[in-house]
């Protein structure tokens, strides 16, 4: 009668241990065939860590190799998948005041599913702080080598040079256009740890070295940028207009030296910086470019041989009405030659000559010199200018678009329009980078100078030369600009606003020219937007800035004096 009780309870016992051996073969089962593959992966991604491997960017060097953007090694902290969300609060209140961050945003990365993290990506440690985070031995903290993007100079050359994103892409300048070059090639290593988080180098079995981009290497002299853009904050200060552009290049190859625009910004503080200040108005913005267009009419009418220097035109005493309109000079003129007309700069001039050339030719001079296109030069944001098809002409275009009226410019269309004349009459496309070479030095690719067609004859541009001289001279529209002990040639502007559709009593004043003029080595270009006063008049204003850029280039780069020559004689 004992035994029975104790039978029951044994088998009941013997029913348990096997429902408890059957449940745990079953998780066994389910752990090691079922779920195997699933478990395994969570296992090595416990174990492992993948540290992806910045490669450097290249830098932007100017023509002489200094350099005008570089990336400077700094110490990046990250954080790996160790951190669990309830300590994810804990490290960021210790972390955020060295990272210079609120603890809000910290704890939101470390909250992050990502295997792995850059906490300060855009913020340089010093070594105090590095000492600091290293002595809290927090789990799952740990650093690694990044790049950031450094710019020398602050705000000189912004605008060609331009500046990166937060991902180091480029943004503008020569960052964006040429940020295929710049770009290195990201690497990245697998790192096994222990079960203490220590790293078991012995295991390390993938591995894939980053590239660094290749160096791009400007035209840019960053010491006529430098000359260049101290005068044209001279002039901001003195003439206080709203904007200004200068621009200096080679007319015989079309290297651009120096390039700004103001107002200006510094790549180094973008966080200071607007959208306005950041375009480059020497490719991006348009205007009517005034009177430094009569330069196109008057060379395309001695190149058809429609006219000669010596021909005279009767300029009404300033007051000249066709098709219902009246056409006004600066200054009242009786009889002039076409010399006169360009160096004095006038109005009622250009206009006769322009109808005495007929709308088809003045058209194709136009569209010969490059505008209505675009220049092509390596830089983003640069736009077309507005050039109608003569289908588009009214009964005035043809007295209006010869003295800078009806069309609108970028200023490095006009430069490069006044280089074709400087340069026999080959119009050459705008260059800005001159090769790209590796970070031995070694040059993957070289840019060579390139033509884009003959233009005038160079006869046309010895008759140009010969009248844009006097333009500088005391007779002339711009005597500030010359320059003592060189032979200069150039062209006045002086461009009213529209606003609203209509003329206002606003200006674009400018000045282009080149010298020495017989063998001309350097082309400026300066233009300043509605500057104050009542200096208005482009020789005033602008001529100035060029004369003293000029001089401290020439000296800068060593060139002899050359002085006026004996005037060329006048071909028929």
């Amino acid at each position: 009668m004992t035994l029975a009780p104790q039978k029951g309870r044994a088998l009941i016992l013997v029913g348990a241990l096997a429902s408890v051996f059957t449940a745990l073969s079953f998780r066994l089962f389910d752990l090691h065939v079922l779920q195997h593959k699933e478990l395994s992966a969570l296992a090595q991604a416990n174990r492992e860590q993948v540290v992806h491997r910045q490669g450097r960017r290249g830098m932007i060097l100017d023509v002489n190799g200094n350099p005008l953007a570089s990336s400077l090694s700094v110490r990046i902290v990250t954080a790996d998948a160790t951190i669990t969300t309830p300590q994810a609060s804990a490290i960021a209140e210790q972390l955020a005041p060295l990272l210079k961050t609120d603890v809000d945003s910290l704890t939101q990365k470390l909250s992050s599913q990502s295997r792995y993290v850059r906490l300060n990506p855009r913020v340089k440690l010093d070594e105090d702080a590095v000492q600091k985070i290293r002595a809290m031995k927090l789990k799952g903290i740990s650093f690694e080598d990044q790049f950031v993007r450094s710019y020398p100079n602050g705000p000189l050359g912004s605008h060609v040079i331009g500046f990166v994103n937060a991902e180091e892409k480029g943004v503008q300048g020569i960052e964006s256009s040429m940020n295929d070059y710049l770009e290195g090639q990201a690497g990245y290593e697998v790192i096994e740890r222990d079960r203490k988080g220590r790293e078991i180098r012995a295991l390390r079995d993938e591995e894939l070295g980053p590239r660094d981009g290749y160096n791009v290497v400007l035209t840019v002299d960053q010491v006529v940028q430098h000359i260049a853009e101290q005068e044209l904050e001279k002039a901001m200060t003195e003439f206080k207009p709203q904007a200004a552009v200068i621009i200096v290049s080679r007319p015989k190859t079309g290297e651009i030296l120096a390039m700004s625009s103001r107002p200006t910004f510094d790549p180094t503080n973008m966080e200071a910086t607007s959208a306005d200040a950041r375009r480059n108005r020497c490719i991006s913005d348009v205007a009517e470019p005034g009177s430094t267009f009569k330069i196109v009419v008057c060379s395309g009418a001695l190149n058809e041989g429609i006219v000669t220097l010596n021909d005279q035109f009767d300029c009404e005493n300033g007051a000249f009405m066709y098709a219902g309109r009246l056409l006004h000079d600066a200054h009242p003129y009786g009889v002039l030659n076409v010399e006169e007309i360009l160096f004095h700069s006038s109005n009622i001039g250009a206009a006769k000559v322009g109808l005495r050339m007929g709308p088809a030719r003045l058209s194709d001079y136009i569209h010969r010199y490059g505008f209505g296109h675009k220049t092509e030069i390596t830089l983003p944001g640069e736009v077309s200018g507005i050039a109608h098809p003569l289908s588009r002409w009214n009964n005035l275009s043809i007295t209006r678009i010869p003295m800078g009226h009806e069309i609108a410019v970028t200023p490095l269309q006009m430069l490069m329009a006044m280089n074709t004349i400087a340069n026999k009459g080959v119009r050459m496309k705008p260059m800005i980078v001159k090769s790209i070479k590796d970070e031995n030095g070694i040059s993957i690719f070289d840019y060579q100078p390139q033509v884009v067609g003959q233009v005038i004859a160079p006869r046309t541009c010895t008759l140009m030369t010969t009248a844009l001289r006097k333009v500088v001279g005391p007779d002339g529209t711009a005597p500030k600009a010359g320059v003592e002990g060189f032979d200069v040639a150039g062209k006045t502007g002086t461009a009213q606003k529209v606003e609203n559709g209509q003329y206002v009593r606003k200006y674009y004043s400018s000045f282009i020219g080149f010298f020495p003029a017989s063998d001309p080595e350097i082309s400026i270009l300066v233009s300043l937007d509605d500057p104050e006063g009542g200096a208005f008049y482009g020789g005033s204003v602008a001529g100035p800035v060029f004369k003293a850029v000029a001089e401290k280039v020439a000296e800068y780069l060593g060139m002899e004096p050359h002085p006026p020559q004996p005037e060329v004689a006048k071909l028929s």
